[in-house]
């Protein structure tokens, strides 16, 4: 890959990776909370109006992190994967690149088909269905920002060295 090609795939990648984690910390200081503070038909608006935009920004950024570092991957290894296991660099990479990848995929198609099954976007969700989908959205994103904050730390090392 020429170095400037590289260079801009890598800033895609770094950007879209901060960005991906900073949605999911604004979905759980910020939307989470604002979301709890309502009531009722204003919880289901909220609801309604906010996530389905937040899950569609997920998925592209999820996506496009996921693209842009098996590219960069590939760039470093030539596709010979077993250089990952033969330093630590490679080891935090593997680690990181495996977490995020499976957390993408479970935002494609687990967390996508939990949101359409308990209701987010619709706007004839019964309000008993509203507290459900409120309780879920108080677990899942805590977990995902979870595992982005290790994806990013390991990924941090990797970058710098150990």
């Amino acid at each position: 890959m020429p170095p400037d090609l590289y260079i801009v795939v890598r800033w895609v990648h770094v950007l879209a990776a901060a960005a991906w984690y900073g949605e999911v910390a604004i979905m759980n200081f910020v939307l989470i909370p604002t979301l709890s503070g309502h009531r009722g038909t204003a919880r289901k608006d909220f609801l309604n109006a906010v996530f389905p935009r937040v899950f569609r920004m997920a998925s592209i950024l999820s996506a496009t992190v996921a693209v842009t570092g098996g590219v960069l991957l590939y760039h470093h290894t030539g596709g010979d994967l077993r250089i990952l296991m033969e330093n630590p660099w490679g080891k935090f990479i593997l680690v990181g690149g495996a977490l995020g990848l499976l957390l993408t995929l479970f935002h494609f198609f687990m967390e996508n088909r939990l949101a359409r099954r308990v209701g987010v976007g619709d706007p004839d969700l019964p309000l008993e269905a509203v507290e459900d989908v409120h309780l879920k959205l108080r677990v899942v994103p805590r977990v995902g920002f979870l595992v982005l904050t290790i994806i990013f730390v390991l990924m941090m090392i990797a970058v710098r060295g150990v």
